[in-house]
């Protein structure tokens, strides 16, 4: 069976879109998508308190003072969005 419909729009390659541009070694999800790079666990728990360095309940001093103790080299994260991360 045919349709009479015609797309009057241009075919346009939208495959960059998706893309993800990452310099050097690339990790995947189960399901083949490209993920961040693994942290180690000292950055991670740095990442943690610099999120929560002014939120309501904590002691603020003692946020910093933990945040000295975990200062490590922040691992830059490659991102490829329009849209920042929430």
């Amino acid at each position: 069976m045919t349709h009479s419909y015609k797309n009057p729009s241009k075919a346009q390659d939208l495959s960059h879109l998706e893309a993800q541009v990452t310099k050097g070694k690339k990790y995947y999800d189960k399901d083949g998508w490209e993920i961040s790079p693994p942290i180690s666990d000292r950055e991670c728990i740095y990442r943690c308190l610099e999120n929560c360095q002014n939120l309501a309940g904590l002691d603020r001093k003692q946020v910093q003072r933990l945040m000295e103790d975990f200062k490590t080299k922040k691992t830059k994260f490659v991102r490829n969005e329009e849209y920042p991360v929430l």
